[in-house]
């Protein structure tokens, strides 16, 4: 069984992680395709939604950074640990708080703050992947991670909230997520058994490691060009959901077929995050970017 995981690239060491992922994103994506229309339908407007979603990207992207610097600091289990806690935090005050209020304020802060978890979670562990994986194998790693990333935030996300705010309504389907997310941390915080190289780095070289994160952009320029490449590509990715589902309704397509489209785009997405990283392997990653 070893040697068939070794093949496509999936460390086995590190599986229980990999399912764990796709299960805490499926239930921390599964709004993702409704929650602007649902939220303009209960007398917010596009652009007080355009800000929600705005502010929750600027603190996934702050929390992306820390991912990094913080898993080689603290551990990616203990980081990982962090960002559930966030992302609970963050949930149970936007659900709880901000979506029975409607207060704006309220509702922009506690979905920032929600949005400051999953980075912590999820690209922790793809740290960790790219620490205890041999190199020339990582691209495959890596393309399973994207694979069960994706196929839990857009895909299962995608087609479970489909199901959920039909049978149980947008709020309870909410509050549902928070069990798939603890199903998820317990396969990747738990079951998981992998370990992680140890940092005996002292607390002082610890924080210059964490500014090693800042100034590397001006060491090395083209790690940031390809930070401004990324934000490129992702920008209209995730500005989609904002306001294509408003404008699918006002062309006869109600959510639950707006969200089975949504599913659809990402199913050949993640294919294709396992082809490239075959590829990668074989050809290069820069050969394969280009």
């Amino acid at each position: 069984m070893n040697d068939i995981y070794k093949k496509i690239g999936l460390p086995a060491n590190l599986l229980w992680g990999y399912l764990g992922i796709l299960i805490f994103m499926m239930g921390d994506g599964m709004e993702q395709g409704w929650l602007s229309p649902y939220l303009i339908d209960r007398g917010l407007t596009i652009q007080h939604t355009a800000t929600l979603f705005t502010l929750y990207g600027v603190t996934i992207a702050i929390s992306s950074w820390l991912s990094g610097v913080l898993t080689e600091t603290l551990n990616p289990r203990r980081t990982m640990l962090l960002g559930l806690v966030i992302y609970l935090i963050g949930t149970v005050l936007f659900i709880s708080r901000g979506l029975d209020s409607l207060d704006i304020t309220t509702l922009y802060v506690t979905y920032a703050l929600r949005g400051f978890g999953y980075p912590l979670f999820a690209y922790s562990f793809l740290v960790w992947i790219s620490y205890v994986v041999p190199k020339e194998s990582l691209g495959r790693a890596v393309g399973w991670f994207w694979f069960v990333f994706t196929g839990g935030l857009n895909v299962l996300g995608a087609f479970y909230s489909s199901w959920a705010i039909e049978k149980l309504g947008h709020i309870s389907a909410l509050w549902s997520a928070v069990l798939w997310v603890l199903i998820g941390a317990l396969l990747a915080l738990v079951f998981n058994k992998a370990r992680f190289p140890a940092n005996t780095a002292s607390a002082n070289n610890k924080w210059q490691e964490m500014l090693k994160g800042l100034t590397i952009m001006k060491e090395e320029p083209k790690v940031a060009l390809g930070g401004i490449v990324r934000v490129i590509n992702t920008t209209a990715q995730f500005a989609f959901p904002v306001f294509l589902p408003v404008y699918m309704e006002s062309h006869g397509f109600n959510t639950t077929q707006w969200l089975y489209i949504w599913g659809t785009i990402f199913t050949s997405n993640i294919a294709f995050n396992l082809i490239f990283g075959f590829v990668g392997d074989r050809m290069g990653w820069q050969k394969t970017i280009i």
